[in-house]
């Protein structure tokens, strides 16, 4: 006898396997969306890491000093806080700023003040013939801040550990950011950002 159409058994299979097939297909579907969205996170992240690194170059790029009396001097501090360092760098800068003036005073530290709303690698803008003042928070997970100077001055080059001048600039800045852990930071920002300064010794 010649039989048409599908038995309860075969369509009850045939059914069983679709699901199957649909779930293995969803079961990728869901993972490739799960490492986009990593692939996404980590772009955004180096994003924002270069993007740091490329304000600091700028900001400090731009340092100068001022033939007039009484102007500001590059002030590079050197310090310690527990186990990390806790150094300061106050100069002028020509930079563009939040400010958006021709000449900032840039100081630039890490600020562990519980009083204050900013945390970790902070900015402060204030204006060298004004009075405008912004203070930027611009890496909270930074817990440490060493800022060496390059001078050719003395005996040979060499690096040294603080800088206070009205008349020479060093020939130029190294900025080593650090966090709490070995990976705290993106991996961009743990490489240290050394900067020629125009004009420096």
């Amino acid at each position: 006898m010649t039989r048409h159409g599908l038995t309860l058994i075969e369509l009850v299979v045939a059914l069983a396997i679709t699901g199957v097939a649909m779930a293995a297909g969803f079961g990728a579907i869901g993972s490739v969306l799960d490492q986009r969205g990593r692939v996404e996170q980590a772009g955004a992240a180096i994003a924002r890491a270069a993007a740091e690194r490329g304000e600091l170059i700028s900001w400090l790029g731009g340092t100068h000093l001022t033939v007039e009396e009484g102007g500001p001097s590059f002030r590079g501090l050197d310090g310690v806080s527990g186990d990390s360092a806790d150094d300061e760098l106050t100069v002028l800068t020509t930079a563009a700023t939040p400010l958006e003036t021709g000449e900032t005073i840039l100081r630039l530290y890490v600020d562990r003040d519980e009083r204050t709303p900013e945390r970790g690698l902070t900015a402060v803008f204030t204006e060298w013939r004004g009075t405008g003042s912004v203070r930027q928070e611009l890496d909270p997970r930074v817990t440490g801040l060493a800022i060496r100077y390059r001078s050719s001055l003395l005996s040979g080059a060499a690096w040294l550990p603080s800088w206070i001048s009205t008349t020479i600039l060093p020939a130029g800045v190294e900025v080593t950011l650090t966090g709490d852990g070995p990976d705290s930071l993106p991996a961009l920002l743990r490489v240290p950002i050394v900067v020629p300064l125009a004009g420096g010794r």
